[in-house]
């Protein structure tokens, strides 16, 4: 079975092998379309994750499976995920996301149909409400300020085999977001082309009694700490206000850090008054909304919260 030379899957997991095994039950009929080559990253996962992907070679000779010794962390996972494949563009997949059924035919017929070579292609993210018209962006200030905060998402991005052997992998290790700082590093100062699709959209994978957990935990520490810190050091061709709108979009935007958002993190005791003291200082760069109403929100009981959480999902049932 020949390979598609055109476009890759790339999957970095690390002990979810749940969702890995339906992530690729719901993407092997999708690749088997165009012959399309999956590749797994496992980041020195310490569960059964080896064995469910070679069952899954056996129905899908494609896919490919590395383990790392140790574990690189996200970033370096991420790294090792997207220099794996020798296709033109690479799709970087989480483990816990689905690609619309039309996105690899989509791809396909962009970047050869035409002579136009695309750094990178973005996708939508289901419920996410963007009001961009499909385009290519070829203004980095532009892209920063209308999808800079969108592109955290990993699933929704594609790469260029150009882009990811001249990336600057080292520069954003330790940032938990190598995936977004790669691209607008790589950009700055230079002529260069991304496509934005609209009208197709990844979306998380819903299993039930199944929980993503993995950085659930460090929701403050990467977005109010983390994020700030990575746009606000790219370089200095990206516009400050523009820099700053961005970084404030994706708490907005993703209500991480709006009311309700700082509500539900407080019912999951990950906004206490320990994360508060914490980051204080930097809170303002990630929201409008002031330290004393993050301070309020701190000390409010996360036990009757989480009820009132759990009651109104009940309802909704």
């Amino acid at each position: 079975m020949n390979s598609n030379p055109f476009l890759s899957i790339v999957i970095p997991t690390y002990n979810r092998v749940d969702f890995l095994d339906y992530c690729l039950e719901v993407h092997i009929p999708l690749a088997k379309v165009h012959n399309i080559p999956i590749f797994v990253s496992d980041n020195a996962s310490t569960d059964t994750t080896g064995e469910v992907v070679k069952r899954r070679i056996i129905e899908y000779p494609l896919i490919q499976y590395h383990r790392n010794e140790t574990n690189l962390g996200f970033d370096g996972n991420f790294e090792c995920a997207l220099k794996y494949p020798q296709t033109d563009y690479v799709w970087l997949l989480g483990d816990t996301y689905q690609i619309p059924p039309d996105g690899i035919d989509y791809v396909l017929k962009l970047i050869t149909a035409n002579k136009k070579k695309y750094e990178a292609i973005i996708f939508n993210v289901a419920d996410r409400v963007i009001d961009i018209p499909q385009q290519d962006y070829t203004d980095q200030n532009q892209l920063l300020s209308d999808l800079g905060w969108h592109m955290t998402c990993l699933s929704s991005l594609v790469y260029s085999s150009k882009l990811i052997t001249n990336a600057d992998f080292e520069r954003y290790k330790n940032t938990d977001l190598v995936q977004t700082g790669v691209i607008f590093e790589s950009i700055a100062n230079r002529s260069f082309l991304i496509h934005w699709v609209e009208n197709l959209s990844v979306k998380s994978i819903k299993i039930k009694d199944l929980v993503k957990k993995s950085w659930q935990a460090r929701t403050i520490e990467i977005w109010a700490e983390k994020w700030p810190n990575l746009i606000l050091s790219l370089p200095p061709s990206y516009k400050l206000d523009i820099k700053i709108k961005c970084i404030k979009e994706h708490g907005i935007k993703t209500q991480t850090f709006t009311l309700m958002g700082l509500l539900k993190l407080r019912s999951e005791n990950i906004l206490n008054f320990k994360t508060y003291k914490n980051y204080s200082k930097i809170f303002p760069l990630a929201t409008d909304l002031s330290n004393i109403t993050i301070l309020i929100i701190s000390f409010l009981p996360s036990t009757i919260l989480k009820f009132i959480r759990a009651l109104k999902k009940k309802t909704h049932v």
